[in-house]
């Protein structure tokens, strides 16, 4: 597909769709090394005839399970240009793949709000706040980076 935001008006809402954070509970929950796993997902959602939402999600969580999992969710929802919508079947449109490919900027915004937000909750829960990369990392066709992890004790 050429140029996949051409097919949207230029006014966009971005939102925060989800927070989750639970707290790790059991007697060795801080004993021990632990990696710090940090997964970044695209998933869409056609909204037909009226536009897609995109949602960005990043996922915290420790390995063995100890501490916390966190997972926010930013969202944006992107309205189709009346003028072009028609154009295209979207019902074969890889959505997340178009996305990623073409709407780095807007990407890009959902990553830093997952990432100030992430460090802010984990800061307010009297942890060091973590404070993941900004950059997404690849995404695959599904939506998905590969999955990193940092060594913890």
């Amino acid at each position: 597909m050429d140029n996949f935001k051409s097919y949207f008006l230029k006014e966009r809402r971005v939102f925060l769709e989800n927070i989750n954070y639970e707290t790790v509970k059991g007697e060795n929950r801080n004993e021990g090394e632990r990696r710090l796993g940090c997964r970044d997902t695209v998933v869409s959602q056609l909204i037909s005839p009226i536009g897609v939402k995109i949602i960005f999600n990043r996922r915290l969580n420790f390995e063995p399970e100890a501490i916390f999992t966190l997972s926010v969710s930013f969202g944006v929802f992107m309205l189709f240009d009346p003028a072009r919508r028609d154009e295209v079947d979207w019902n074969e449109v890889n959505i997340v793949k178009e996305f990623t490919k073409d709407c780095p900027e807007i990407l890009t915004e959902l990553t830093s709000r997952a990432t100030l937000l992430t460090a802010q909750i984990t800061s307010a829960a009297g942890n060091t706040p973590i404070i993941t990369a900004v950059p997404v990392r690849k995404m695959n066709e599904s939506g998905e980076s590969p999955r990193t992890e940092e060594s913890t004790d």
